[in-house]
């Protein structure tokens, strides 16, 4: 089994602490900064459909949904799926990221969005390629796309600040959670890269930090289509 598909593999097995721990509030640097960003981020855009990649179990499109923004959204994890259609009303799928370079998912969703949010669900490194290459199509002509990930420079303090596959799937989130995995790192410099070679450009940076500590947390990348 490749690093890719191991990364599903553990997600399948650990959709329910997933969900657990996400209805509790349990990652303090989600409750505290980054759920509250991406929200603030894709609605100053004034979008009104968007398009949640990698949506889980749904608490973000729930949050879009209620500030009145029509939400679509796909996640592989049938589990994740099923909560999030519990949550909101709109269209979810169970599908793969390849799925969604498909000619036939794209008939499937039969519209085009404002918005693509992908909000930590970027742990691949051809998946990840090739889905952010293929989001163009999707999104009408100012369309956006927003994607928020852990803040690369924190590798910078690990003396580790270079692209490529790190240890650590699951650290920190409690010992119920099996199975780590190895995640597929960027520094900001090939993130910008990524971005421009799949067709976007105007690439705004937001950063995001701990109230109390000042540590960076996240950082998410606003981009339009060229």
């Amino acid at each position: 089994m490749d690093k890719e598909e191991y990364i599903i593999q553990s997600w399948q097995a650990n959709a329910g602490n997933w969900i657990r721990l996400i209805e509790s509030n349990g990652i303090e640097s989600r409750k505290l900064v980054t759920n509250k960003a991406i929200v603030d981020a894709v609605s100053a855009a004034s979008s009104s459909s968007v398009f949640d990649i990698g949506c889980g179990e749904g608490w973000l499109a729930k949050e879009l949904s209620d500030l009145g923004i029509s939400v679509s959204g796909i996640d592989i994890i049938p589990e994740l799926i099923a909560k999030a259609k519990e949550k909101v009303k709109g269209n979810f799928f169970v599908a793969s990221y390849e799925d969604i370079y498909s000619y036939t998912f794209k008939m499937r969703l039969a519209k085009l969005f404002d918005a693509i949010v992908i909000n930590f669900a970027l742990m691949g490194k051809e998946s990840a390629e090739n889905l952010l290459a293929s989001l163009p199509q999707y999104l009408l002509p100012e369309g956006k796309l927003f994607v928020q990930t852990l803040h690369p420079h924190h590798r910078k303090d690990l003396n580790d600040y270079v692209t490529g596959w790190k240890q650590g799937g699951w650290d920190g989130l409690g010992n119920e959670f099996t199975m780590p995995y190895e995640w597929y790192f960027r520094t900001m410099e090939d993130w910008q890269q990524l971005f421009n070679r799949s067709g976007f450009e105007k690439i705004k940076i937001t950063e995001t930090t701990h109230p109390q500590s000042g540590q960076l947390l996240s950082v998410i990348f606003e981009c339009n289509v060229k």
